[in-house]
Formats: structure tokens, C-alpha cells, sequence
């Protein structure tokens, strides 16, 4: 070794490619896969009405969202938990159709959960603050806007397991001018 040299350390772990290409050869292509279009179809006509069951409770609003502050700017910033986001993917995932954007709407939520306490008094829970939340994520998966909603039918039943039932019906035109 010259005396001006540096000696040189040896990488410890180094990439497939890496080491294909000190090698002098190019990695193997991968077969191009044909996916298939991943699209919809949006009736005009009256539909049936859109159901959804989740083995689970809602999130509430007050656990929703977390504050946590950016690491490179120091702002404190307000976003959704992991646990919120991960159920905003799971509906998305679920919902496999779209409804018409225009016509107007009805949601029908049924919350099953064990309501009374063992000396058999209400537990105390609140319902109406996880219904935006869900409401947000079905109607965002099923390409509508949640100013169509015109009704809120929320119910809660006495169960032994927690369960969320989610039903969307059209309305009647007339009708949902009549509410407006």
C-alpha cells in the first residue's frame, strides 16, 4: 500500500443490485404482470340499499386525534391515531362498489355493544360522537359527498359483543327537498 493511500474499509452488507452490478451483470428483469382495472360502476337507476358490518365500535372523537409536533419545523399539528387510520383503510378496503353522487340519502347505523353494567346500571357511552367518523369513511369509499346524507338513524342494542351495522338507502327526491 502507498503511504497516500487510505485504506479502505469494507461495506459490512451490500444490496442485490449492488452486488450484481460490481459483478458486471445486470440484475434479471421481472415479467411484466397484466392487472386487471380496479374500476366501478356507478348505477343511475335505484339501487339496493349499501350494507356493512364491522366486528367493532366506532372510534370515539375523543380518540381520534392525537397532537404531535414535527421534528424538522417544531409546529405542533393535530393528526388522526394509528388506530383511526388504520380503520379508514380497512372500510375503504371493505367497500367494493360506488353509489350515485347526485341522489340523495338515508344512513342507517346499529351499534351493538353490552349497555347495562353488572348491578345492571346504563354504562355510560356516548354514541353520537362515532358517528361523523364513520360516516366520513363510508361515504368517502363510496363516492358520494356526506352533505347527501339528508337522515341519521343511530341505534343502540343490548349485546354481549361489540358490532357495527351500516346501512345507506336512497331517498325519495321529494322527500329529501321536504327536509331540506
Amino acid at each position: 500500500m502507498a503511504a497516500n493511500e487510505q485504506p479502505r474499509s469494507r461495506p459490512t452488507r451490500i444490496s442485490a443490485a449492488d452486488f450484481t452490478a460490481m459483478a458486471g451483470r445486470q440484475a434479471p428483469r421481472k415479467p411484466r404482470l397484466q392487472h386487471r382495472n380496479w374500476t366501478t360502476k356507478v348505477d343511475k337507476g335505484p339501487q339496493q340499499p349499501f350494507r356493512l358490518r364491522l366486528p367493532f365500535l366506532p372510534p370515539s372523537v375523543n380518540k381520534l386525534f392525537t397532537t404531535v409536533r414535527d421534528p424538522q419545523s417544531g409546529v405542533i399539528k393535530r393528526v388522526l391515531t394509528q388506530k383511526a387510520r388504520k380503520i379508514r383503510r380497512l372500510i375503504t378496503a371493505l367497500i367494493d362498489r360506488q353509489l350515485n353522487p347526485n341522489a340523495i340519502y338515508e344512513l342507517h347505523i346499529d351499534i351493538h355493544l353490552p349497555c347495562f353494567t353488572k348491578s345492571g346500571s346504563v354504562r355510560k357511552l356516548d354514541l353520537s360522537n362515532r358517528v361523523k367518523f364513520i360516516e366520513d369513511c363510508v361515504c368517502t369509499a363510496l363516492g358520494i359527498d356526506d352533505s347527501h346524507i339528508f337522515r341519521v338513524v343511530l341505534t343502540k342494542h343490548d349485546s354481549e359483543t361489540e358490532l357495527t351495522e351500516l346501512e345507506i338507502r336512497e331517498r325519495d327526491q321529494q322527500a329529501g327537498r321536504e327536509a331540506a
